[in-house]
């Protein structure tokens, strides 16, 4: 597996920056630390990605989501654990 892991520091700008840069192809994980997270209470990433976010994200919404994990769509999802 190739992981990347980068702090974002909330700005929606990075993040999309990030997420349409061609290299992110090469990465399997991307794990976000400070990703944006709009008034949904949602980040934002594009169809080559499944988005994993903490446990509490939507049942504590008071509480910021500190991280999120990105996993690449090309992983099958039956080999998750």
């Amino acid at each position: 597996l190739r992981i990347w892991q980068q702090n974002l520091n909330m700005l929606m700008m990075v993040q999309a920056s990030l997420l349409n840069n061609p290299n992110t192809a090469e990465w399997d994980i991307i794990v976000i630390q400070e990703p944006h997270i709009n008034f949904l209470c949602n980040t934002c990433a594009n169809h080559h990605w499944h988005i994993l976010y903490p446990s509490q994200h939507y049942t504590h919404p008071l509480q910021r989501t500190r991280a999120i994990t990105l996993i690449s769509t090309s992983l099958d999802t039956n080999s998750w654990k």
